[in-house]
C-alpha cells in the first residue's frame, strides 16, 4: 500500500519538477493561465491544431488578437495574398501577440501543430497547417 502511495505521489509531483526545469515557476504558472484570444475574424472553420497552437502561444506570451483566418478570393487578392493561400481554405491564421519576435518565432517553430509560419514587418505572425516551412 505504501509503495502505491509513493508511485501516486511521484506521478503527481513529477510534472511540477519537469515544468520547473523547463521554464521555472513562470513556466508552470503559464500552463495554468487561461488563453486570451480575441477573434476579429471567423473562428468556426479554423482547424483544431491551429487553435491548440494559438492557445499555447497565448499561455506563453499573453493576449492574442486574430486578424485574419478565412479569406474570399477577392479579399485575398486585395490583401496581397498568394493565389494558393491557405487562408482561402481557412487553414491559416494571422495574429498579433506581445513578446520579442525572435522568441515568439522560436516558440512557434517548436510547435508540432504548425506547418508554415512567418513574422511580418507590420508586427503580426502567420501560422498555417500546411507543410513545414517559413519565409
Amino acid at each position: 500500500m505504501a509503495a502505491k502511495r509513493k508511485i501516486l505521489l511521484g506521478a503527481l509531483i513529477a510534472p511540477l519538477f519537469l515544468t520547473a526545469c523547463a521554464g521555472g515557476a513562470q513556466g508552470f504558472l503559464a500552463m495554468l493561465r487561461p488563453p486570451q484570444i480575441t477573434w476579429n475574424d471567423t473562428s468556426w472553420c479554423t482547424p483544431i491544431e491551429l487553435k491548440i497552437a494559438l492557445n499555447k502561444i497565448s499561455r506563453k506570451f499573453g493576449p492574442i488578437k486574430v486578424h485574419s483566418t478565412h479569406r474570399w478570393p477577392l479579399e485575398n487578392a486585395r490583401k496581397g495574398g498568394k493565389k494558393k493561400s491557405y487562408h482561402l481554405s481557412c487553414r491559416a491564421v494571422d495574429f498579433s501577440v506581445p513578446g520579442r519576435p525572435s522568441e515568439v518565432k522560436a516558440y512557434i517553430r517548436s510547435l508540432r501543430e504548425v506547418g508554415g509560419y512567418s513574422h511580418y514587418p507590420r508586427g503580426f505572425y502567420h501560422i498555417d497547417n500546411g507543410p513545414r516551412r517559413t519565409w
